[in-house]
């Protein structure tokens, strides 16, 4: 008897790192419309129409770091990190396993983990991309730490990474029966057009 072996699947939790003049172009990308003009191959504008947002705001996400910079008094270098943007999700073989309301918890459950975890207030989009070979979302935050400070270093250098994905693991990904990946391991499970978008 042959046994057909089971496909494990993993909880991708990818972070990139931008500077203000990088921001509009991930913001282009990932708020896009059926009227955008994808470079990407693997974008079906036709299913466009059906991203979702999972955290909105009415501002753009220049307007939103500026506001958000101004509240708290701060006034960056021009180098530093203004935006860590989140490619969150798990493999095509996971997400035909959940019917529609199923995604959206899960989705909605990553989301809640980081508003919790960096500040509501600190999380310009969530947006659920289904556009693609497999669906996936992009989460935007400024990276201010509790005390106040923009400082993306401080909030997320080597070992608080590997904290972070144990913790969401924990959080999310046991609850839906993923296997936690180890962070070297990440862009692995990305697809192609994910390992594109992070180049922008």
């Amino acid at each position: 008897i042959t046994r057909r072996k089971t496909k494990i699947s993993y909880l991708v939790c990818h972070m990139e790192k931008y500077h203000k003049q990088e921001v509009s172009p991930v913001e282009e990308e990932n708020e896009r419309d059926e009227t955008f003009e994808a470079d990407n191959p693997q974008i079906d504008s036709e299913r466009t129409k059906d991203n979702y947002h999972m955290s909105f705001n009415t501002l753009s996400y220049t307007e939103f770091i500026n506001k958000r910079l101004n509240e708290l008094g701060l006034r960056p270098r021009k180098d530093a990190v203004v935006m860590n943007s989140f490619v969150v999700g798990s493999d095509k073989t996971f997400f035909d396993g959940l019917c529609k309301i199923q995604r959206y918890s899960f989705f909605s459950d990553c989301t809640k983990f980081f508003e919790v975890r960096y500040g509501q207030e600190n999380v310009m989009s969530a947006v659920v991309h289904l556009d693609e070979t497999t669906p996936h979302m992009h989460l935007n935050l400024i990276p201010i730490t509790p005390d106040g400070r923009l400082c993306s270093k401080d909030l997320f250098d080597k070992p608080k990474l590997q904290q972070l994905q144990t913790d969401f693991y924990e959080a999310v990904g046991k609850k839906y029966g993923l296997q936690r990946s180890k962070e070297e391991n990440q862009a692995k499970h990305l697809s192609t057009a994910e390992k594109k978008k992070k180049k922008i």
